[in-house]
């Protein structure tokens, strides 16, 4: 089984050259490691091009896009070429992310072991380790319970089996089938950071199943802190209003749409949570414009205060 690796980065050329040395050392080498280069700023193109230019039992491809598309726009620009190389499956993952010395060893075994059922599977991912223990934010199930939206993380008891299945996943380790990628599309570039993994992983459970194997294996150490304002916020909640759009029954999807409203005109009336609701009015009107990609206002060093909070609903691309 050929895998290919396509890393994501921006600005973190310290992480990157860990995760690249950790591709070096792997008990089963890879078909090709290619790195994203998001418009980096700290001298990571600098970095790549001497990478590149040494040996080793793969092939090493490094794109410098001319300008930060976002983590959407990189997996798009990666997955796009990735269809085009000779690996049949793609292993996806930041630039943070740190496979376990035998991570494509476990997974090329699990896909040989299972050679006579590739073809119903879209994706495999592995278990993502966040200071020792299991994080269980990185696999979920998604669905519909009455009128209402269910995201449910997977438990850490599930990781005692061989494998499981789930339908959203995020892009920390996660293998996707070249054949599957063809039929499902790639990342949506215009939802430039945050939900494009989950939302394009519900794209792919429709054609295939998606299993983790918990012997796969992933470090991805990051901080749990609590969830504050700022420009991404605006990305979450119109990408994951979009995505539910696209994947829940239309009751489903007007329930939600009718709790934004009800949220955003309390909000207006009582002051409360002020900023944030009108973000989310924001996001809310955009979806239904259909306006997506990097909003002119919500980006960083961009402003959350004062006129931009004047409207709850809109005309902030002008």
């Amino acid at each position: 089984m050929k895998i290919g690796v396509v890393i994501v980065t921006y600005n973190r050329k310290n992480e990157l050259k860990k995760a690249l040395e950790l591709f070096d050392g792997q008990t089963c080498q890879p078909e090709y490691v290619m790195v994203i280069n998001n418009a980096s700023t700290d001298g990571t193109e600098e970095v790549l091009e001497q990478w590149k230019e040494k040996a080793a039992g793969y092939k090493r491809l490094a794109v410098h896009m001319e300008s930060n598309a976002g983590g959407s726009g990189g997996f798009y620009e990666g997955l796009r070429r990735a269809r085009e190389m000779d690996a049949e499956w793609i292993w996806v993952s930041d630039d943070d992310a740190f496979p376990e010395s035998d991570a494509l060893e476990q997974a090329e075994k699990y896909l040989t072991e299972h050679e006579d059922r590739l073809s119903e599977l879209s994706a495999i991912c592995g278990a993502v380790i966040n200071q020792g223990k299991i994080d269980t934010e990185h696999r979920k199930r998604y669905y519909p319970k009455g009128i209402g939206i269910v995201e449910e993380w997977v438990s850490k008891e599930e990781y005692k089996k061989r494998s499981f299945a789930l339908n959203a996943f995020s892009y920390v380790g996660t293998i996707i089938s070249r054949q599957k990628l063809e039929e499902a599309g790639l990342t949506n570039k215009d939802y430039f950071i945050w939900w494009d993994d989950t939302e394009h992983s519900l794209r792919l459970s429709k054609v295939g199943k998606i299993l983790c194997v918990p012997a796969i294996r992933i470090r991805h150490d990051v901080e749990k802190t609590a969830l504050t304002v700022n420009w991404k916020t605006y990305y979450g909640f119109r990408n994951m209003t979009d995505m539910y759009r696209r994947h829940m029954p239309r009751v489903c999807y007007g329930y939600f749409c009718l709790k934004i409203v009800v949220k955003v005109w309390i909000s207006r009336v009582f002051g409360w949570k002020k900023e944030e609701m009108a973000i989310l009015g924001d996001a809310y009107e955009d979806v239904k414009k259909g306006r997506f990609g990097l909003h002119p206002l919500y980006r960083a060093g961009g402003r959350l205060e004062g006129e931009m909070f004047d409207c709850l609903f809109g005309g902030n691309w002008e």
